[in-house]
């Protein structure tokens, strides 16, 4: 055969499986730019959605579930899955709220209290440091019970018990994420009210998309196979920690 004729019925070396891998973090950046749009409008919805107050669990569970989806490059529809979603998990969303709201205000109090009585130093010490452990455990767990609600079908107990294992499981990812979270929230507060466009279109939804792509490799590692297959590589871990 001429080395100038091309052989169409042979078959060609295919795409290797590894061709479409990237790391993570770059993975990241690329469905930030491949869905940038999205991500704003969806930004947009959520903070409308979370206008009641009340509200802000089940738009929380629908706005993860479809970061989730971007996060492991799957299709979602913003629109009809936020708000099906966002239903779907209503009850548990709304738990959730009331939940961290409660365990909030509790932890405030003991720690006016704690700050402003007198009493015995050694007493008050640990008495913060407790304070301290729960608050960290609050937003801990808020990482990760959205991506577990919206990916599992699980009781209630079952993915607030399973958010405080993997909450206590992995700290130096937990730290990353709430580093993460505060800077980016950080920033904006610093600079508002210049960073209001950046609250209003993008702040909520980078926070969440970077959180499902730390926190779903490892839902599907250790706690169950999901509701919907989702394939996942150990490169889509973000961030790697040895605990």
């Amino acid at each position: 055969m001429s080395i100038f004729k091309v052989d169409y019925e042979k078959e060609g070396a295919g795409v290797s499986k590894y061709e479409n891998e990237r790391p993570a973090f770059i993975r990241f950046f690329y469905v930030i730019g491949h869905r940038f749009w999205q991500i704003v409008v969806l930004n947009v919805l959520y903070i409308f959605a979370c206008l009641p107050i009340i509200t802000i669990g089940p738009a929380t569970a629908g706005m993860t579930y479809v970061l989730r989806n971007y996060s492991q490059e799957q299709h979602a529809d913003m629109f009809s899955d936020f708000l099906d979603k966002s239903k779907e998990h209503f009850k548990k969303g709304l738990l959730t709220f009331f939940l961290t709201v409660l365990v909030g205000i509790v932890a405030w109090v003991a720690f006016n209290f704690y700050t402003s009585t007198d009493m015995n130093p050694t007493v008050r010490v640990i008495a913060l440091i407790v304070i301290i452990y729960v608050v960290y455990m609050l937003f801990a767990v808020n990482l990760y019970i959205y991506p577990m609600m919206v990916s599992f079908d699980l009781p209630f107990k079952k993915v607030l018990r399973n958010s405080w294992i993997l909450a206590t499981y992995k700290p130096l990812r937990n730290i990353a994420m709430m580093a993460f979270n505060i800077l980016i929230f950080g920033l904006c507060l610093w600079f508002f009210p210049v960073s209001l466009p950046a609250i209003l279109f993008l702040a909520f939804s980078i926070c969440n998309l970077f959180n499902n792509f730390m926190i779903y490799p490892l839902l599907v590692k250790y706690v169950a196979t999901p509701k919907e297959e989702v394939p996942v590589n150990e490169e889509d871990i973000l961030f790697k920690d040895r605990t």
